[in-house]
């Protein structure tokens, strides 16, 4: 499943990826701020990432919103944002 985070809904949207196995976690908008603590495939919205001047951690990867579009075909999704 899909998990798109925002900051201000990133607790509760972090604690549910968090019960699934399957989750990627896609951070969003100020989401990209965040460094979540999560066993699960982590993106960030590099476009979001520029615009904020965010370094992310090695661990999470930059994405296009185009390929956010993909996932949300792709894949069920549960929206923090």
């Amino acid at each position: 499943m899909l998990y798109l985070i925002d900051e201000p809904m990133a607790e509760i949207g972090l604690r549910t990826a968090a019960g699934d196995p399957d989750a990627h976690v896609v951070l969003i908008q100020d989401g990209v701020y965040l460094t979540p603590d999560v066993d699960a495939q982590v993106s960030a919205v590099a476009r979001d990432v520029s615009v904020r001047g965010v370094d992310l951690p090695p661990d999470v990867e930059p994405i296009s919103y185009d390929r956010v579009v993909e996932l949300l075909v792709e894949q069920e999704v549960k929206s923090f944002v």
